[in-house]
């Protein structure tokens, strides 16, 4: 029977030259405002100057957290919320990729909590209205700014931690192609691969829907077909993989994510490779994996990029292809061995990955430890 919850994001504004209307957004909620981004790219392209400007137009005070690194830490949150207690912070602009909007979301919580951001992550759900919160992206992935999620990085156990839950979803999200100007080949390549694997994950999941479906489905297609002239550099193939990352975060907003982030994260934690990255070099084995509890979906999946053959099994085998050659096309290599992993991690890294549940429970097959050891196997050689 068909059912469903679903949290409506809030007001998003996607046009060229939108980070004007920062100010505007900005000044409905208070006049003590703090930008949260990362070390270097906001101040570097002067994307940063530029939010000072618009928010001090409006009258808002402005205050800056600049230190959110990569993968982001509980402690990193835990000193910028003391900043927004510090000086009465009335809304929150975030500007970056994933990195800064998950850090950002974890700071509007703390901002409104008392204790240690540890208090509040899954299984705790946050209901409750947090600090006002803007989000700006700044890749062609993630689609944090739509989401109930904060990925965040627990460094004492290095593992990955998550916030979920309603009200850290951004009250305003500004996407304005324009930031993409300046992403690189390899990040355009890597944040649009997090965005495919969202939406194939999305697509795959037991919680999906009709309306998730909808996403999905219309995310693969476009980052299919825009994925190369993004990766070449141009702004139009950017704006449509800007438009599917969006619409993938809309999708892993209803149906959450799979086993590729699950056995994804390791790759991140211990090895510093890039979540996207990481995306990739899994993404094709849990489409393996999963295509005989799914034959329907992946065969509709194909129909769509108009590649059916109508029998499930070639059509999963069509779809990596699709995803085999996109990634020799941007430069990712074939075998995680390639990237410094090694065969005599592989305990480790099961072990790992089957922590992960709230990943795992949501994949369509049901994962044991042996399944995700083959899968590491079969991507350590790159037998795919």
């Amino acid at each position: 029977m068909l059912k469903f919850i679903r949290h409506n994001p809030r007001k998003i504004i996607f046009e060229k030259g939108s980070l004007e209307l920062v100010g505007r957004e900005a000044a409905r909620f208070g006049r003590r405002s703090l930008i949260v981004c990362g070390r270097t790219f906001a101040r570097k392209y002067g994307f940063l100057s530029k939010l000072e400007k618009t928010l001090s137009s409006e009258g808002l005070e402005v205050y800056i957290f600049d230190k959110v690194e990569p993968n982001p830490s509980l402690e990193t949150v835990e000193s910028g919320s003391k900043l927004v207690k510090a000086n009465n912070i009335d809304v929150i602009v975030a500007f970056g990729g994933g990195s800064a909007l998950d850090a950002a979301k974890g700071i509007s919580l703390l901002g409104v909590k008392e204790g240690s951001i540890r208090d509040y992550l899954y299984p705790y759900i946050v209901e409750e209205d947090t600090i006002p919160l803007i989000a700006i992206p700044t890749t062609c992935g993630t689609g944090s700014e739509v989401t109930k999620y904060a990925v965040l990085t627990d460094t004492q156990l290095r593992r990955k931690c998550v916030l979920v839950g309603p009200g850290i979803v951004p009250l305003v999200s500004i996407l304005d192609p324009v930031v993409l100007e300046v992403l690189p080949p390899n990040l355009t390549a890597y944040t649009s691969f997090d965005a495919l694997s969202h939406a194939i994950e999305a697509y795959l999941s037991k919680l999906s829907t009709p309306i998730s479906d909808l996403f999905s489905v219309e995310s693969v297609k476009i980052i299919t077909n825009h994925m190369i002239g993004g990766y070449k550099g141009s702004l139009e193939d950017k704006t449509w993989l800007f438009y599917a990352s969006h619409l993938a975060g809309l999708a892993i907003n209803i149906a959450g994510t799979i086993m590729v982030h699950g056995l994804g994260y390791y790759l991140t934690t211990h090895h510093n490779i890039h979540h996207g990255l990481a995306n990739a070099m899994l993404l094709p084995y849990a489409i393996e994996f999963n295509t005989p509890v799914a034959e329907e979906k992946i065969v509709n999946l194909a129909e769509a990029l108009g590649v059916s053959s109508g029998d499930p099994l070639e059509d999963a085998r069509r779809l990596i292809n699709i995803i085999l050659k996109l990634r020799k096309d941007v430069g990712i290599p074939l075998k995680l061995s390639d990237l410094g992993v090694r065969e005599d991690e592989l305990e480790l890294m099961v072990s790992i990955a089957m922590k992960y549940e709230r990943n795992l429970k949501n994949n369509p097959r049901a994962v044991s430890a042996s399944d995700v050891r083959d899968i590491y196997k079969k991507a350590l050689r790159g037998a795919i």
